[in-house]
């Protein structure tokens, strides 16, 4: 008996370890379980084909604007921001409607407008949203959206305040936006409620659990954007 009693500590000891390692593999076990879960959902949501979508005329639509060039495909739109405000114009560069027919596919190719051409978007026409909404692929609408939050930040050049709506998407949003953005990356989305557009953010096309729309200049219309993306408008 006394030669066992010095062991009794070593052996809580060990079966403490023993239990913590048990601890440690469920929880990898675990995780490893989430995480092949979650990469097979995702994986399903990108390979869905999505039907196209209607725009909402009494809520929220976002379109995508088609406003950078792409191998055999001009820029169809600009959006420029003016006094806090923002308007969607044609480009000098861009082809009418009833021209672009007339343009090949080596022709299409081919085309690579200067810098000093691109540069003159403001003189071009302006588009009115109820042709926007009708010649531009729709993204999203609000259902595709779960809950939005918003906040201010600074914007030193300015030396003013702007506003930022940070948004969570269904899975199916997050599918359709990963769709998209993975062949427009850096292309404009335009945000339209009620008629108007409120603010028209480049899509960057990466973890779309959550998105930031930004920057929006006028409160109001950050709130507006806020509750019509929680629903509560």
């Amino acid at each position: 008996m006394t030669e066992d009693a010095p062991r009794k500590p070593g052996g809580f000891r060990l079966i403490r370890e023993k239990g913590t390692v048990r601890l440690i593999l469920g929880f990898l076990a675990l995780a490893a379980v989430w995480y092949g879960y979650t990469t097979v959902k995702v994986y399903r949501m990108q390979q869905i084909r999505w039907p196209a979508l209607k725009p909402s005329p009494s809520g929220l639509t976002v379109i995508g604007l088609l406003d950078r060039d792409a191998p055999g495909r001009p820029r169809k739109y600009v959006a420029i921001e003016a006094n806090h405000a923002w308007q969607v114009r044609r480009p000098d560069d861009a082809v009418d409607e009833e021209d672009a027919d007339e343009w090949d596919a080596e022709e299409r190719a081919s085309y690579q407008p200067s810098s000093s051409v691109a540069n003159r978007a403001t003189s071009g026409k302006l588009v009115e949203v109820p042709e926007l909404v009708a010649t531009c692929p729709i993204v999203l609408t609000g259902r595709h959206f779960s809950g939005a939050t918003m906040d201010s930040a600074y914007e030193p050049f300015r030396d003013t305040t702007y506003y930022r709506v940070h948004v969570q998407l269904t899975d199916e949003g997050r599918s359709r936006y990963w769709q998209f953005s993975r062949t427009h990356d850096e292309e404009r989305l335009a945000f339209i409620l009620d008629g108007a557009i409120l603010t028209c953010p480049r899509m960057s096309h990466m973890d779309t659990a959550s998105l930031t729309i930004e920057p929006i200049w006028v409160k109001a219309d950050a709130e507006r954007l806020a509750k019509a993306l929680s629903g509560t408008r």
